[in-house]
């Protein structure tokens, strides 16, 4: 028979070296796990804080595209030359902004997302038509005894879209903010 002073230290030992492998196994899966949790909620802020930018940056571009042909009708009405070459530089520079914001939207296919889309098409066409209805009038110059066209209607159509659009970006902004707050 085996003395039992013997035995004891070998199974403790034994224990000992049981529960220091499993700590060792253990520990660093459940450290791995805590850091994918932490990569996945940083990768998802990041998508969500990217797409609010994008919805922002949307709403910015038809505004500044707007205010272009807005300062144009502005001008002709008040009877000052608009620079031709300024005009269509300034056109094409809102207009590139507006079309790249409208085409990078990083955000998933959503029903509200595709009203978005549809929206900002409406705007985009309206807003084109605009412009080159202006820079005809800008190249044609004032006739004699003929008033400018106001293109009243049109600016109107925009607007309306305009804030139908800026509801849509707002419920969807809003939206992304309660997912980050989670």
């Amino acid at each position: 028979m085996t003395d039992a002073s013997t035995v004891v230290p070998l199974v403790s030992g034994l224990g000992g070296a049981v529960i220091g492998a499993a700590a060792a196994i253990y520990v660093p899966m459940r450290q791995r796990r805590h850091q994918s949790r932490d990569d996945e909620r940083s990768f998802r802020e990041r998508l969500i804080r990217e797409e609010i930018s994008a919805l922002t940056r949307l709403r910015t571009t038809g505004r500044a595209w707007l205010d272009v042909l807005l300062r144009a009708r502005q001008s002709l009405r008040a009877g000052l030359e608009v620079e031709l070459n300024r005009f269509d530089d300034e056109v094409a520079r809102t207009s590139l902004r507006a079309a790249a914001a409208a085409y990078q939207h990083p955000g998933p296919v959503r029903e509200a997302d595709q009203e978005v889309e549809s929206l900002s098409t409406q705007i985009f066409n309206e807003l084109q038509d605009l412009s080159w209805k202006l820079r005809a009038q800008i190249v044609e110059g004032p006739r004699a005894g003929e008033g400018i066209p106001e293109f009243s209607a049109q600016f109107d159509r925009i607007n309306e879209l305009r804030a139908a659009l800026n509801v849509k970006l707002l419920e969807r902004i809003e939206q992304l903010s309660r997912q980050l707050l989670r």
